[in-house]
């Protein structure tokens, strides 16, 4: 098959989209088909091979803003696609998922949307910009042939408000070498001394959550914020503001600082208000940590029955679960094996493939879904 991957930064690239378009692309590579991502430049830092993990990369441009860099790249990706006879025209996330009328009147490819998550949710988006993601969601329904939802919660959404047949493929993830402490030690940092947050610092994380009930709890563990604040930089300054000294925000982590938390951290917490599917979850596990999470129904899915949970937006009760936690060390350890086990059955790369080509071919065999 020839399958073109649009609404995508690029491969590799920071972010949940990026990272699950990598891992699905090269292994659908690996198996002989002809798959291309169209990427943004401006997020490789020059690196201008044409193929990655057997990925061919196509570089198209579009307008460099908050609210256009998405939308521009992705019509200009489809212009250059509509004319290279792909078998399958793959878009991600509902933004770009409302070109789908467009990929179907330009080209005879089946058109695939995935749905990394209910966007319009999300606090940096203003009223506007929310109704037009609402607006883009309802058009990407109705034109592809065929929509994918990365969570059996966005799933159910899907069927109940739009009565819309969606598939589900679960996000995969893959077990993780634990790394020995080099980069961390330059913040203080040693194994099990702290509990560790990683993701975007904005208000739907629910970090101000998990600081305010740290903050109440008389233990020598230090809290790590890892992630940058991607435009709310008032958010990220109220929580400095709250901090105390036992308290440090590392920045975006990425390579082997990011691998050295994952892999020491005590307690891994999660305190959103929101989630499409928690990447952050599935990472945690996959290093064997314990995972702290909200009870909304993204993380439950996540968690998989690992981990514990707390009432969302609950700060006592939040406060509650880490202090057992920190007083009984055997109940963290024991969910090193569970964890990852879970990982390894439950949450393959290889099946998610194994599901997107069984999708394609229904769709290109039978000019529908199955």
């Amino acid at each position: 098959m020839k399958i073109a991957m649009l609404g995508v930064k690029a491969v590799p690239a920071i972010g949940g989209v990026a990272h699950y378009c990598e891992q699905l692309c090269s292994r659908l590579a690996a198996r002989g088909h002809e798959v291309t991502v169209y990427c943004r430049p401006h997020y490789l830092n020059g690196d201008g091979r044409t193929y990655y993990l057997g990925i061919r990369r196509q570089m198209c441009r579009g307008i460099r803003s908050k609210h256009l860099d998405t939308i521009t790249h992705t019509l200009s990706a489809l212009t250059n696609a509509a004319g290279e006879g792909y078998d399958i025209l793959h878009f991600h996330a509902i933004g770009p998922g409302a070109l789908a009328p467009l990929a179907s009147l330009a080209s005879r490819a089946k058109v695939v949307v995935t749905s990394h998550g209910l966007d319009w949710q999300r606090a940096k988006w203003d009223l506007a910009a929310k109704q037009l993601l609402k607006l883009a969601n309802r058009i990407s329904l109705s034109a592809a042939d065929a929509v994918i939802a990365v969570s059996q919660v966005d799933q159910q959404y899907y069927r109940q408000t739009y009565r819309k047949q969606v598939h589900f493929i679960p996000t995969g993830m893959s077990l993780q070498p634990l790394r020995q402490c080099s980069e961390i030690r330059r913040f203080g940092l040693e194994p099990d001394d702290y509990i560790l947050f990683m993701g975007r610092l904005t208000p739907e994380k629910g970090c101000h959550y998990l600081l305010s009930a740290y903050l109440g709890l008389p233990t020598q563990k230090r809290l790590v914020f890892a992630g940058e604040a991607r435009g709310d930089e008032r958010y990220a300054a109220r929580l400095r503001a709250m901090a105390d000294g036992r308290v440090i925000f590392t920045g975006m982590a990425t390579g082997r600082l990011k691998e050295e938390l994952l892999s020491n951290a005590y307690l891994v917490v999660q305190p959103s208000e929101m989630e499409g599917l928690p990447i952050a979850v599935l990472e945690a596990l996959a290093y064997g940590r314990c995972v702290v999470a909200s009870d909304i129904p993204a993380n439950t899915e996540a968690l998989g029955g690992c981990g514990y949970q707390f009432r969302s937006k609950d700060i006592g009760h939040l406060g509650r679960v880490m202090r057992l936690l920190l007083a009984r060390r055997d109940l963290v350890i024991a969910e090193f094996e569970k964890a990852r086990g879970y990982i390894e059955s439950e949450r393959s790369w290889e099946r998610n493939a194994d599901l997107h080509e069984r999708l394609y071919r229904s769709l290109l065999s039978n000019g529908g879904a199955e």
